[in-house]
């Protein structure tokens, strides 16, 4: 499985360039486990994005953006459900709607959000943080 990915993730970032306004990253994430984004990017400085991964899957709406790939910044409005195994203490079945912001230097990124329970029947769980690493955007 390590090995896949690995090859999974050198092979997405030239496609990233020929793609554009499409672009495509993987990611290392809490709850998600391993996550694959799609990104779409018509004008310079929002995007809409759909991640699935193997414990949850994210959709967001946001503003930022990335200069050649060597520096990007974003903040982004996301819906996070979570399905399968989860890392952390999130219940599968579960809806989360908050905000995460992305940091990229040289295609390596760095994610940090914040979600609250909308709906599901985990109730004690009413706040959910959201760390991660990867490449792409």
């Amino acid at each position: 499985m390590r090995y896949f990915l690995t090859v999974l993730l050198l092979l997405l970032l030239p496609a990233t360039s020929v793609a554009y306004p499409f672009m495509v990253g993987a990611r290392v994430s809490t709850p998600q486990i391993a996550s694959v984004s799609l990104t779409f990017r018509p004008a310079t400085l929002w995007f809409v994005q759909v991640e699935p991964g193997v414990g949850g899957g994210k959709a967001a709406l946001g503003i930022g953006g990335s200069w050649d790939y060597h520096f990007g910044i974003a903040l982004k409005s996301s819906l996070l459900y979570t399905w399968g195994k989860t890392i952390g203490d999130a219940e599968t079945g579960q809806t989360y709607a908050g905000g995460e912001g992305v940091i990229m230097v040289s295609g390596i990124n760095l994610t940090f959000g914040l979600y609250g329970h909308i709906d599901g029947d985990d109730t004690d769980k009413d706040m959910l943080v959201s760390v991660g690493a990867g490449i792409g955007f």
